[in-house]
């Protein structure tokens, strides 16, 4: 007498594997990507060229916390602008931009940013 083979029972695989990489792919692109937007600030070094400038720039020295140095008068960050058109200086003269020792690349970075929006677009960072 012949016995037949008991049919194999097809069996559906295991979702424990499949779940922990779904799970490692998505912690991936999680850390991964970034939700920040960077944008492109205009800046020339001092060291760019030996040219004559028409006009003399303005002398912007950068301290910590905020605190600003314009052409040797101390002024805060947020009223740097009014300090600025107070003077009556054009928008096309350059700004040297002079970091201190104890000032960091936030406080150069939002100095920029701030002669940026307010219309100063030619800017020079010495060291």
């Amino acid at each position: 007498m012949r016995l037949s083979e008991a049919p194999k029972r097809s069996r559906a695989p295991g979702l424990t594997s499949l779940i922990d990489v779904i799970f490692l792919l998505l912690m991936f692109f999680m850390l991964a990507s970034t939700f920040s937007i960077y944008q492109k600030l205009d800046v020339t070094s001092g060291a760019e060229g030996v040219g004559q400038m028409e006009k003399s720039p303005i002398l912007l020295q950068v301290f910590a916390e905020g605190q600003l140095s314009v052409n040797g008068d101390r002024v805060k960050v947020e009223v740097l602008i009014a300090t600025l058109e107070e003077a009556g200086i054009e928008k096309n003269r350059p700004v040297a931009i002079i970091p201190a020792k104890d000032s960091t690349v936030q406080d150069v970075v939002s100095a920029l940013e701030m002669l940026k929006t307010a219309g100063w677009s030619a800017t020079i960072v010495g060291n």
